[in-house]
């Protein structure tokens, strides 16, 4: 039998290495944060393949003495924890053990000078954590961090390093998501001596955001602003039809710390739900302030994971913040008008005016169903747009999706009265399905039942369609329960299903285009799309509307004529 032994330094720091550094990009974080810690204003990161070949990090922050250089090569040796507290930590790295943890799977050059030091900087050379040279040599204050040959020496976790491509996306998003955390102080990347990020000191998020994701999207970007039991949530956010086919530029940071919070992001994702289209994520940037008491980032080696003393108030104050920024009016989007509009054929004669009985037009009585922020229904474009005006702006109403927003809102309020009605079918129909669509049929049989369906025959070989939801008597219910399963299939499977097959039923159930309206039916969807939660977008993430200034407006009719 093996006895139990001490584990040799060496060993113990490899291992330390497999918990903070699984890849070139968790080097660059720890190193960055460092840098960050030390008060830096400008951050250098040069990469060589990704970052598997090369790390050099170089900091202006305060730098390091020759005796606080070697001992931070040590485990748990850190200039972090002043007064030994880990229940208010307000650094980013903390622990002592990354830097040692790294240098032991690396082949290492570290230069640093204090900035209160008039001495030269002092280098220090090694390898596998060992410490081959010293020297003083000149250079200015701060720090720079050269780490070569990630893994040399630990074969089994090198062949899992990525192609060079892939290792430097990752770093990048990971520099990426430190930068929005601290939008004051200047990032620069490059790889193999090509510039790939830089995102300059920047005096505020949007302008931060500008500079990493776009200006035009910055642009577009809603302002999330909330504050409640000592917490507060600000930052920005994507309208719904500005999306993405990845969760990557989610981005969460709790007290100035990027984190990977599952619990954060569905919350973030609830808050748009249901006006994302499927498969699709917003572009978020938030910023969550609290006490530093009530959160714990000592949870985990890589800090990328935090504890909340309240999880339940934060997560509720993030879906407030962003349902909040949801229901403003800037979502709307705005039509750009041509810089002459191709309704401008020529001028008029000279001393030519409206007709005089277009005055009476617009001074009829306001529509009964219609409230101001959407005006008066003028009338139907190409029978699928219905056109309301307010004293300020022209709105194009997409009747289909208003109308499918709502529907939706519709059944939600009939699901929390009891059940929306069902139509009995005359002649009940039997379902032909491939195994797999039965069984997910079956497992979704609740939340369809819930809306009206009814089904017979579960455990057989035969499905029976029995009854659909009175909204959907006329259409056909066998080619509509198909298309209800192929919907509910696909990626995004396991997300709340009702609001799934609530938006499905409403988008079936709704007008389509190409639909004349009469007056007042115009009046009524307006009007009843005005008085919903959030008019502003389908539940599938469609703007319900887009709108035209009429100062734009104004100004384009006085220049052409």
């Amino acid at each position: 039998m093996t006895r139990v032994r001490r584990l040799p330094e060496h060993l113990v720091n490899k291992i330390a290495a497999g918990e903070v550094v699984e890849r070139p990009a968790s080097a660059v974080k720890e190193l960055v944060e460092n840098s960050l810690d030390a008060g830096a204003c400008v951050i250098g990161v040069d990469l060589r393949d990704g970052g598997a070949a090369l790390i050099r990090v170089t900091d202006d922050g305060h730098g390091m003495t020759a005796e606080d250089l070697e001992l931070a090569l040590e485990r748990h040796a850190t200039s972090k924890l002043a007064d030994e507290n880990l229940d208010a930590i307000d650094t980013l790295g903390f622990r002592g053990e990354a830097l040692p943890a790294i240098c032991a799977v690396s082949r290492f050059t570290i230069t640093s000078r204090s900035a209160d030091s008039s001495t030269d900087a002092t280098r220090i050379e090694g390898a596998g954590g060992v410490i081959a040279s010293r020297l003083a040599v000149p250079g200015d204050a701060g720090t720079s961090i050269a780490i070569g040959d990630l893994f040399y020496n630990t074969p089994a976790r090198l062949k899992f390093v990525k192609s060079p491509q892939t290792e430097l996306a990752t770093s990048l998003r990971t520099v990426a998501q430190l930068a929005l955390a601290h939008p004051d102080v200047q990032f620069r990347v490059t790889n193999n001596g090509r510039p790939v990020l830089t995102a300059p000191s920047a005096r505020d998020l949007r302008s931060r955001i500008g500079a990493l994701w776009g200006h035009d999207v910055a642009g577009r970007l809603l302002h999330v602003d909330r504050t409640e039991h000592g917490v507060h949530v600000h930052g920005l956010a994507s309208p719904p039809d500005l999306h993405r086919g990845g969760r990557d530029d989610v981005v969460l940071v709790v007290n100035g710390r990027p984190v990977r919070d599952p619990a954060l992001f569905q919350a973030v994702l609830a808050a748009y739900r249901p006006t994302l289209p499927r498969d699709r994520f917003p572009l978020v940037a938030l910023w969550i302030s609290m006490d530093l008491a009530d959160v714990d980032v000592n949870v985990h080696p890589t800090k990328a994971w935090v504890r909340f003393r309240h999880p339940r108030l934060v997560h509720e104050m993030v879906m407030a913040a962003v349902g909040e920024a949801l229901r403003q009016r800037t979502v709307v989007p705005a039509v750009e008008l041509p810089s002459r509009p191709e309704w401008a054929f020529g001028a008029p004669a000279e001393g030519a005016g409206a007709p005089a009985e277009q005055a009476a037009l617009f001074n009829e009585a306001a529509a009964p169903y219609g409230r101001p922020a959407l005006g008066r229904v003028l009338g139907q474009v190409q029978d699928t747009f219905v056109v309301a005006a307010s004293e300020d702006e022209v709105f194009f109403v997409d009747q289909h999706a208003a109308h499918e927003r709502v529907i939706y809102e519709r059944l939600q309020a009939a699901l929390a009265s009891g059940a929306p009605p069902s139509q009995e079918l005359l002649f009940p129909e039997p379902l032909e399905l491939a195994p797999a669509a039965r069984a997910l049929l079956e497992r979704w049989r609740g939340p369809l039942e819930r809306l009206g369906f009814a089904f017979e025959g579960f455990g057989g070989d035969s499905i029976v369609l029995s009854a659909v939801p009175g909204l959907l008597k006329a259409d056909e219910p066998r080619r509509l329960v198909e298309a209800a399963v192929d919907d509910l299939s696909g990626p995004r499977a396991g997300e709340p299903v009702l609001d799934r097959v609530l938006s499905f039923v409403a988008c079936r159930a709704a007008i389509k285009a190409n639909t004349a309206l009469s007056g007042e039916e115009m009046e009524r969807l307006v009007g009843e799309l005005s008085a919903t939660a959030a008019p502003y977008f389908c539940p599938h993430g469609r703007p319900t509307m887009s709108r035209i200034s009429m100062s734009d407006v104004r100004r384009e009719v006085k220049r052409v004529w």
